[in-house]
Protein backbone atom coordinates (compact mmCIF):
# COMPACT_ATOMS: atom_id res chain seq x y z
CA UNK A 1 0.00 0.00 0.00
CA UNK A 2 2.83 2.35 0.81
CA UNK A 3 4.51 1.49 -2.50
CA UNK A 4 1.37 2.43 -4.42
CA UNK A 5 1.07 5.69 -2.50
CA UNK A 6 4.72 6.51 -3.13
CA UNK A 7 4.28 5.72 -6.83
CA UNK A 8 1.30 8.07 -7.15
CA UNK A 9 3.11 10.83 -5.30
CA UNK A 10 6.18 10.37 -7.48
CA UNK A 11 4.10 10.59 -10.65
CA UNK A 12 2.47 13.85 -9.57
CA UNK A 13 5.78 15.67 -9.14
CA UNK A 14 7.12 17.54 -12.19
CA UNK A 15 10.44 16.18 -13.45
CA UNK A 16 10.92 18.13 -16.69
CA UNK A 17 8.96 21.21 -17.76
CA UNK A 18 8.91 22.91 -21.16
CA UNK A 19 7.77 26.53 -21.03
CA UNK A 20 6.73 28.37 -24.20
CA UNK A 21 9.12 26.44 -26.46
CA UNK A 22 9.33 27.69 -30.03
CA UNK A 23 11.79 26.68 -32.72
CA UNK A 24 12.35 28.44 -36.03
CA UNK A 25 14.85 27.42 -38.68
CA UNK A 26 15.98 30.02 -41.21
CA UNK A 27 17.33 29.25 -44.67
CA UNK A 28 18.21 32.55 -46.29
CA UNK A 29 15.03 34.60 -46.30
CA UNK A 30 12.82 31.58 -45.66
CA UNK A 31 11.69 30.81 -42.12
CA UNK A 32 10.22 27.54 -40.96
CA UNK A 33 8.63 27.56 -37.52
CA UNK A 34 8.59 23.95 -36.34
CA UNK A 35 7.46 24.44 -32.72
CA UNK A 36 4.96 27.08 -31.61
CA UNK A 37 4.81 27.92 -27.92
CA UNK A 38 4.97 24.40 -26.48
CA UNK A 39 4.12 23.95 -22.82
CA UNK A 40 4.57 20.46 -21.41
CA UNK A 41 5.18 18.85 -18.03
CA UNK A 42 6.70 15.39 -17.69
CA UNK A 43 6.03 13.97 -14.23
CA UNK A 44 8.26 11.63 -12.30
CA UNK A 45 7.63 8.00 -13.11
CA UNK A 46 5.12 8.50 -15.94
CA UNK A 47 5.12 7.14 -19.48
CA UNK A 48 4.16 9.85 -21.95
CA UNK A 49 3.53 9.38 -25.68
CA UNK A 50 3.97 12.21 -28.18
CA UNK A 51 2.23 11.27 -31.41
CA UNK A 52 1.77 13.03 -34.72
CA UNK A 53 2.55 12.88 -38.42
CA UNK A 54 6.05 13.15 -39.87
CA UNK A 55 7.29 16.74 -39.86
CA UNK A 56 4.94 17.85 -37.07
CA UNK A 57 7.85 18.71 -34.74
CA UNK A 58 7.91 15.69 -32.41
CA UNK A 59 11.59 14.84 -32.78
CA UNK A 60 12.61 18.50 -32.63
CA UNK A 61 10.85 18.83 -29.29
CA UNK A 62 12.51 15.67 -28.01
CA UNK A 63 15.95 16.99 -28.98
CA UNK A 64 15.26 20.27 -27.17
CA UNK A 65 14.08 18.38 -24.08
CA UNK A 66 17.44 16.61 -24.06
CA UNK A 67 19.45 19.79 -24.79
CA UNK A 68 20.62 18.33 -28.09
CA UNK A 69 19.13 21.41 -29.78
CA UNK A 70 18.32 24.90 -28.50
CA UNK A 71 14.89 26.53 -28.69
CA UNK A 72 14.48 29.84 -30.48
CA UNK A 73 12.34 30.89 -27.54
CA UNK A 74 11.38 29.40 -24.19
CA UNK A 75 13.00 27.35 -21.45
CA UNK A 76 13.29 23.77 -20.27
CA UNK A 77 13.53 23.04 -16.55
CA UNK A 78 14.76 19.77 -15.08
CA UNK A 79 13.92 19.54 -11.38
CA UNK A 80 13.48 23.33 -11.42
CA UNK A 81 16.88 23.97 -13.03
CA UNK A 82 17.00 25.67 -16.44
CA UNK A 83 19.05 23.31 -18.60
CA UNK A 84 19.89 26.08 -21.07
CA UNK A 85 21.59 28.03 -18.31
CA UNK A 86 24.08 25.17 -17.94
CA UNK A 87 27.54 25.41 -19.48
CA UNK A 88 28.34 22.95 -22.29
CA UNK A 89 30.19 20.75 -19.80
CA UNK A 90 27.29 20.88 -17.34
CA UNK A 91 24.85 19.92 -20.09
CA UNK A 92 27.03 17.00 -21.14
CA UNK A 93 27.30 15.79 -17.54
CA UNK A 94 23.54 16.18 -17.08
CA UNK A 95 22.79 14.14 -20.20
CA UNK A 96 25.25 11.45 -19.14
CA UNK A 97 23.99 11.13 -15.56
CA UNK A 98 20.32 12.12 -15.62
CA UNK A 99 19.03 11.17 -19.07
CA UNK A 100 18.85 8.15 -21.32
CA UNK A 101 18.24 8.23 -25.08
CA UNK A 102 16.78 5.50 -27.32
CA UNK A 103 16.29 5.99 -31.05
CA UNK A 104 14.56 4.13 -33.88
CA UNK A 105 18.00 3.28 -35.23
CA UNK A 106 19.82 1.85 -32.26
CA UNK A 107 23.16 3.62 -32.98
CA UNK A 108 25.20 0.79 -31.50
CA UNK A 109 28.92 0.71 -32.25
CA UNK A 110 29.36 -2.18 -34.65
CA UNK A 111 32.89 -3.11 -33.58
CA UNK A 112 31.94 -3.53 -29.91
CA UNK A 113 30.05 -6.25 -28.08
CA UNK A 114 26.67 -5.74 -26.41
CA UNK A 115 28.45 -5.43 -23.05
CA UNK A 116 30.89 -2.84 -24.38
CA UNK A 117 28.12 -0.81 -26.01
CA UNK A 118 26.09 -0.75 -22.82
CA UNK A 119 29.15 0.13 -20.72
CA UNK A 120 30.07 3.18 -22.82
CA UNK A 121 28.21 5.85 -20.77
CA UNK A 122 29.87 4.63 -17.57
CA UNK A 123 33.28 4.60 -19.22
CA UNK A 124 32.72 8.16 -20.44
CA UNK A 125 31.76 9.14 -16.88
CA UNK A 126 35.07 7.72 -15.61
CA UNK A 127 33.84 4.81 -13.49
CA UNK A 128 36.14 1.94 -12.50
CA UNK A 129 36.25 -0.92 -14.97
CA UNK A 130 35.10 -3.47 -12.36
CA UNK A 131 32.04 -1.34 -11.58
CA UNK A 132 31.35 -0.80 -15.27
CA UNK A 133 31.40 -4.52 -16.09
CA UNK A 134 29.22 -5.40 -13.11
CA UNK A 135 26.57 -2.78 -13.91
CA UNK A 136 26.56 -3.60 -17.63
CA UNK A 137 26.06 -7.28 -16.84
CA UNK A 138 23.25 -6.45 -14.42
CA UNK A 139 21.31 -4.25 -16.84
CA UNK A 140 21.75 -6.68 -19.75
CA UNK A 141 20.39 -9.43 -17.51
CA UNK A 142 17.45 -7.19 -16.60
CA UNK A 143 16.55 -6.75 -20.28
CA UNK A 144 16.89 -10.49 -20.92
CA UNK A 145 20.21 -10.53 -22.79
CA UNK A 146 22.55 -12.16 -20.30
CA UNK A 147 23.28 -14.87 -22.88
CA UNK A 148 24.19 -12.33 -25.60
CA UNK A 149 26.66 -10.04 -23.83
CA UNK A 150 29.64 -10.98 -26.02
CA UNK A 151 27.76 -10.69 -29.30
CA UNK A 152 28.28 -7.75 -31.64
CA UNK A 153 25.29 -5.87 -33.12
CA UNK A 154 25.56 -7.75 -36.45
CA UNK A 155 25.02 -11.00 -34.53
CA UNK A 156 21.84 -9.76 -32.83
CA UNK A 157 18.25 -9.56 -34.05
CA UNK A 158 16.50 -6.20 -34.43
CA UNK A 159 14.64 -6.68 -31.16
CA UNK A 160 17.84 -7.67 -29.37
CA UNK A 161 19.70 -4.62 -30.70
CA UNK A 162 16.93 -2.37 -29.42
CA UNK A 163 17.14 -4.07 -26.01
CA UNK A 164 20.87 -3.34 -25.95
CA UNK A 165 20.11 0.31 -26.77
CA UNK A 166 17.58 0.42 -23.92
CA UNK A 167 20.10 -1.15 -21.54
CA UNK A 168 22.67 1.48 -22.56
CA UNK A 169 20.11 4.24 -21.91
CA UNK A 170 19.45 2.86 -18.42
CA UNK A 171 23.02 2.06 -17.32
CA UNK A 172 23.32 5.28 -15.29
CA UNK A 173 19.90 4.82 -13.66
CA UNK A 174 18.46 8.02 -15.16
CA UNK A 175 15.18 9.47 -13.94
CA UNK A 176 14.11 10.18 -17.53
CA UNK A 177 14.55 8.34 -20.83
CA UNK A 178 13.74 10.06 -24.14
CA UNK A 179 12.87 7.67 -26.95
CA UNK A 180 12.27 8.39 -30.63
CA UNK A 181 10.28 5.68 -32.45
CA UNK A 182 11.69 2.82 -30.31
CA UNK A 183 9.48 0.26 -32.08
CA UNK A 184 9.61 1.84 -35.54
CA UNK A 185 11.80 -0.85 -37.11
CA UNK A 186 10.23 -3.82 -35.33
CA UNK A 187 7.46 -6.24 -36.20
CA UNK A 188 4.34 -6.40 -34.01
CA UNK A 189 5.67 -9.18 -31.78
CA UNK A 190 8.98 -7.44 -31.07
CA UNK A 191 7.23 -4.08 -30.64
CA UNK A 192 5.00 -5.61 -27.96
CA UNK A 193 8.04 -7.14 -26.30
CA UNK A 194 9.80 -3.76 -26.18
CA UNK A 195 6.70 -2.11 -24.72
CA UNK A 196 6.49 -4.76 -22.00
CA UNK A 197 10.16 -4.23 -21.22
CA UNK A 198 9.78 -0.44 -20.96
CA UNK A 199 6.69 -0.80 -18.78
CA UNK A 200 8.40 -3.25 -16.43
CA UNK A 201 11.40 -0.94 -16.11
CA UNK A 202 9.06 1.97 -15.47
CA UNK A 203 7.37 0.08 -12.64
CA UNK A 204 10.51 -1.45 -11.13
CA UNK A 205 12.85 1.54 -11.37
CA UNK A 206 10.41 4.46 -11.43
CA UNK A 207 11.98 5.68 -14.68
CA UNK A 208 9.92 8.22 -16.64
CA UNK A 209 9.71 7.70 -20.40
CA UNK A 210 8.84 10.18 -23.14
CA UNK A 211 8.12 8.17 -26.27
CA UNK A 212 7.79 9.83 -29.67
CA UNK A 213 5.95 7.35 -31.87
CA UNK A 214 3.72 6.78 -34.89
CA UNK A 215 2.59 3.52 -33.29
CA UNK A 216 -0.96 4.20 -32.07
CA UNK A 217 -1.16 0.77 -30.44
CA UNK A 218 1.91 1.59 -28.34
CA UNK A 219 0.78 5.15 -27.58
CA UNK A 220 -2.61 4.04 -26.23
CA UNK A 221 -0.91 1.76 -23.71
CA UNK A 222 1.01 4.61 -22.08
CA UNK A 223 -0.14 6.78 -19.17
CA UNK A 224 -0.77 9.89 -21.25
CA UNK A 225 -0.77 11.00 -24.88
CA UNK A 226 0.00 14.36 -26.46
CA UNK A 227 -0.80 14.97 -30.12
CA UNK A 228 1.55 17.20 -32.12
CA UNK A 229 -0.10 19.02 -35.03
CA UNK A 230 2.00 21.55 -36.98
CA UNK A 231 4.18 22.40 -34.00
CA UNK A 232 1.37 22.62 -31.45
CA UNK A 233 0.63 20.08 -28.69
CA UNK A 234 -2.89 18.93 -27.94
CA UNK A 235 -3.64 16.58 -25.06
CA UNK A 236 -5.54 13.38 -25.83
CA UNK A 237 -8.05 12.17 -23.28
Amino acid sequence: MNNNTDHKERESRPLLTCKNISKTYQDGKLKNTVLKGINLVVNEGEMLAIVGSSGSGKSTLLHIMGALDKPSQGDVFYQNKNIFKFTDNQQAKWRNQQLGFVYQFHHLLSEFSALENVAMPLLIAGHKMSTVIQKANEILTRVGLEHRIKHKPSELSGGERQRVAIARALINSPKLVLTDEPTGNLDAENAQSIYQLLRSLNKELGTAFVIVTHDQVLAKKLDRQELMISGVLQGIE
